[in-house]
């Protein structure tokens, strides 16, 4: 009989396993000040190496995005300059940059800036919706307080003052306000919704006063007075003179 044959296993080489030291899971940000640090440069040497402003170098370290200026075109040319300082390659220091957001949203800033430009005119526009209700306010105040302090109107349309008549009856007619109380010789007189009026008065021989009185609800009065003079067959005349006396 032949010998056996051995079955020969693969010899697999353990040398096809690399080992990799795993990076750990640091920010960009963090990464440049560990370079900066590793080449013994202060912040304020990098400054003055770099050009990159003072408050951009620290937004950059401190992972601050939001901080750092709007263009595209400047934050690679920060990034290519502390690159080519710290030996770094730069696609991949760029490319680390936009995977923590650097380029995400450009359009954040334009909505800042452009909510820095419309706050003036929002408050601009409060202002003047203040003012306007200010004005209104105070007008209405001052059209209450007229109202209050302002006695009410009373036109009296007939009788006219002095008025001649052969009759004991007149009739009185005129205007005021609305909700004011009139009264006639102490006798209350119906006032219409639109302010007018209209009642007879007996009235005897002679000399008659016809006092009309139209009051406020705040206490306001206006009166006016009229005399007439009444004179029929039985009844002396009446002349101006004795009028007059009669209206003291």
């Amino acid at each position: 009989m032949s010998p056996p044959i051995s079955r020969q296993l693969p010899t697999i080489s353990m040398s096809i396993f690399c080992y990799k030291n795993l990076e750990t899971n640091q920010h960009l940000g963090e990464e440049l000040k560990a370079k900066r640090q590793q080449k013994g440069y202060t912040i304020e040497q990098v400054v003055q190496l770099s050009h990159i402003p003072l408050k951009y170098l620290c937004a950059i370290e401190d992972c601050r995005i939001d901080s750092l200026p709007n263009g595209h075109a400047h934050l690679k040319a920060y990034l290519h300059k502390l690159c080519d300082l710290y030996e770094m390659n730069f696609e991949q220091t760029l490319y680390k940059f936009r995977c923590e957001g650097g380029f995400k949203n450009p359009q954040s800033h334009l909505l800042k800036n452009s909510q820095k430009h419309l706050r003036p005119n929002f408050l601009l526009a409060r202002n003047l919706s203040l003012v306007v209700f200010i004005l209104f306010f105070i007008s209405y105040l001052g059209f209450q307080i007229h109202g209050i302090t302002t006695p009410p109107k009373l036109i009296v349309y007939t009788p006219i003052e002095g008025q001649i008549s052969n009759r004991t009856e007149i009739t009185v007619q005129g205007l005021t306000d609305k909700e004011a109380h009139l009264e006639a010789n102490g006798q209350e007189i119906k006032v219409g919704e639109d302010g007018h009026f209209n009642t007879n008065i007996l009235l005897a021989n002679g000399v008659n006063t016809i006092t009309l009185s139209t009051t406020k609800k705040h206490g306001k009065t206006t009166t006016v007075i009229r005399h007439v003079v009444v004179n029929d067959k039985e009844a002396k005349k009446v002349s101006v003179k004795d009028l007059g006396n009669e209206a003291r």
